[in-house]
């Protein structure tokens, strides 16, 4: 009975002690800006490294971060990356002793087809908040949707057996930063690339072009049989290694 008091007494003491302490968590598009609101957020988990109980989570939310700051101007050490509106997620938990934390971001939440995860650790101190910028984790990659054709969508064999199908994807960073021959983030230097099955065997690779909109890119698939293709889109940045993959699927009937 002594010994249960002692227990009670000192994990209240322990609880008493603990001190709510803060961190900042961003993720930031390789080669890009912040992952907010526009692209769902981020999901940030935060764990004890050494008891893998998860001490908080969340979505980050605000805006991809000033495009000047982040992409234009010289990175002066010191200088800070963010504002205040800039996207990110405060987590809070309350420590009572230096405690190594796992954090975990994974995103953008609303193209899980791109979702990708990136995972780091670092010590945090009772008390010690780590805000402004706080961690920023890079998520590397593009997000690849292909729009057209639609998946599963069934489309007529003429009689000349001679058909055309448009394909068109749509192209942007991980922070959802548009792409354009030229522009901020150059498409000329990436390459895009569609490659086709039918009936589960290689048929062909056709190149994507950019289709006189932003972010959008399109080819032509000449199709000569009927079955079901299946259409893998990449996209690949030499300079960055940033990559992406979607793939949809259409049937083609006598």
């Amino acid at each position: 009975m002594r010994s249960l008091i002692l227990w009670t007494l000192l994990l209240f003491a322990t609880e008493a002690l603990a001190t709510e302490t803060r961190l900042v968590v961003r993720a930031r598009a390789r080669d890009g800006k912040f992952v907010g609101t526009s692209m769902g957020g981020v999901q940030v988990v935060l764990r004890d490294a050494r008891t893998g109980q998860v001490l908080t989570q969340g979505v980050t939310a605000g805006s991809t971060g000033n495009t000047q700051t982040l992409m234009k101007q010289p990175q002066v050490r010191g200088a800070p990356l963010a504002d205040e509106a800039s996207a990110k997620y405060t987590a809070t938990v309350d420590l009572s002793e230096p405690t190594l934390v796992t954090v975990e971001v994974s995103g953008p939440l609303a193209q899980r087809q791109a979702l990708a995860t990136s995972t780091t650790q670092l010590w945090l101190l009772p008390g010690k908040h780590v805000e402004g910028d706080g961690l920023i984790l890079e998520l590397p990659g593009f997000v690849v949707d292909v729009v057209t054709p639609s998946a599963q969508e069934f489309i007529k064999l003429p009689s000349d057996k001679k058909l055309t199908v448009p394909l068109r994807a749509n192209l942007v960073l991980m922070c959802g930063c548009s792409t354009e021959p030229k522009g901020l983030w150059d498409s000329n230097r990436y390459e895009l690339l569609a490659s086709v099955k039918h009936n589960g065997k290689p048929l062909s690779q056709v190149p994507l072009k950019f289709a006189g909109k932003t972010s959008t890119y399109e080819a032509a698939l000449s199709v000569q049989q009927s079955g079901v293709y299946e259409v893998t889109v990449t996209a690949f940045d030499p300079a960055t290694g940033n990559s992406g993959v979607d793939s949809t699927t259409f049937v083609v009937e006598q």
